[in-house]
């Protein structure tokens, strides 16, 4: 009892110094220096060494990805939770309704927003490798929960699943003003939309195709 309680509570460290350096990057790009945050700038502003910072993530640009592998981990946690009792995607929407999630979603907007404006840093290579990792692992965690069904099943809803959430990234940008993007200051308001569009595309493809209101008037603008 005593070991285990003894690698939880290191668990724990290890994840809040985790959260400590994530917090530190959204800290430096708030302050909106005009360049991409340093390592040196990142363990600074954190409070822990360059080499402890290392020993977290491998690299800078893999910190921007870490709160998507977070909401990831999250929303698989609840699909594991609910498995004899929801539906696969009843259940990643009733995760999506947690404070926790809403949270996670907000540092993934954050990030999200600058790697987009700043492609020339080189975030956005990275981040398109964490994505494929991303799909890799829920690929995987999806056909733990549904160990009976076909590869190529799961890995069509795999795609469906992460293609619902970037398409609501995609549409939340274009809530963004310039000014916004361009100096990271993304509003609780912004935050909100970003999480009720993450909402609204995994209740899209849990209504199906054929419920899609392809002429309908009323469009994203209502958010």
């Amino acid at each position: 009892m005593t070991f285990l309680g003894t690698s939880t509570r290191r668990e724990q460290n290890k994840q809040a110094t985790k959260q400590a350096i994530v917090d530190a990057v959204a800290q430096l790009l708030r302050q909106g220096t005009g360049s991409a945050p340093t390592a040196n700038q990142i363990a600074d502003a954190a409070g822990i060494s360059r080499r402890t910072l290392f020993n977290y993530f491998p690299s800078v640009d893999a910190i921007y990805s870490y709160p998507l592998h977070q909401v990831l981990d999250t929303m698989v946690e609840s699909m594991e939770e609910d498995v004899d009792s929801l539906p696969l995607l009843e259940s990643i929407i009733q995760g999506l309704k947690s404070d926790e999630v809403a949270a996670q979603l907000g540092q993934v907007a954050h990030f999200g927003a600058y790697i987009t404006e700043n492609e020339a840093t080189g975030c956005m290579t990275a981040n398109i490798n964490e994505w494929q990792q991303a799909t890799s692992d829920v690929l995987e965690k999806i056909g733990r929960r549904y160990p009976n069904a076909d590869r190529f099943s799961i890995r069509v809803l795999t795609h469906a699943l992460l293609g619902a959430g970037q398409a609501a990234f995609d549409e939340w940008l274009e809530h963004i003003p310039a000014d916004q993007k361009q100096s990271t200051d993304i509003t609780p308001e912004l935050i909100a939309t970003f999480h009720t569009l993450v909402t609204n595309a995994m209740q899209t493809l849990e209504q199906g195709i054929t419920h899609f209101s392809l002429n309908s008037t009323s469009t994203s603008k209502d958010f």
